[in-house]
């Protein structure tokens, strides 16, 4: 009796990099006074959303970091975003200070920082609270912190539809309006097909 041919498995493009470069010294550059935009490629926010509606799936929230570095003049370049596997529940996650450490480790690995931090909240939640607020994962002004409603569903395309909170040092956070936010945070598309 002949077996059936198994298909084979599609084809998967690889996540890691086909070579280690060395370091371009981007975790040396200074933290802006006055940080002006934040660059963020529609792949990054395209993995962001795909991580978060997995979690959300799983009827949990979702932890996310978006690496990068500063421009000199004061721009940050969103790169990367890291996820931590770890246990989280329908309204809560917990980050110990070693969970805090192997990320930022990480992002030292790649020579990249900190510039947000993302996480999901469930159906009806609303926006940062007062956990969210205390426990930034970065305190220096200008720092970016995303809340994301409905576990990203049905999906996280736009900031303007999200909560998004810039630290002002002391404490103290902003809620940024659709404008602000619009002008602040430029997404970029990272392929294009052109007619020529």
């Amino acid at each position: 009796m002949f077996k059936k041919a198994q298909p084979k498995p599609a084809f998967s493009y690889p996540i890691a990099r086909p070579y280690r470069s060395p370091s371009g010294d981007r975790r040396r550059r200074p933290i802006p006074d006055n940080i002006k935009r934040l660059y963020i490629p529609l792949t990054v926010l395209e993995a962001t959303d795909r991580i978060m509606r997995r979690f959300g799936r799983e009827k949990r929230e979702c932890y996310v970091w978006w690496g990068g570095s500063f421009t000199w003049d004061g721009e940050g370049q969103v790169l990367t975003a890291l996820c931590p596997e770890m246990h989280s529940e329908y309204g809560r996650i917990h980050l110990q200070t070693h969970n805090l450490t192997v990320m930022h480790s990480h992002l030292r690995e790649i020579d990249q920082i900190l510039l947000a931090e993302l996480h999901t909240h469930p159906p009806g939640a609303g926006g940062q609270n007062d956990v969210d607020a205390a426990y930034p994962a970065a305190t220096y002004r200008g720092f970016i912190s995303i809340v994301v409603p409905d576990f990203a569903s049905p999906i996280f395309h736009d900031l303007r539809n999200v909560y998004v909170y810039e630290y002002l040092g002391s404490g103290g956070w902003q809620q940024l309006k659709r404008a602000e936010i619009e002008d602040r945070f430029v997404i970029e598309e990272s392929f294009f097909s052109v007619k020529v």
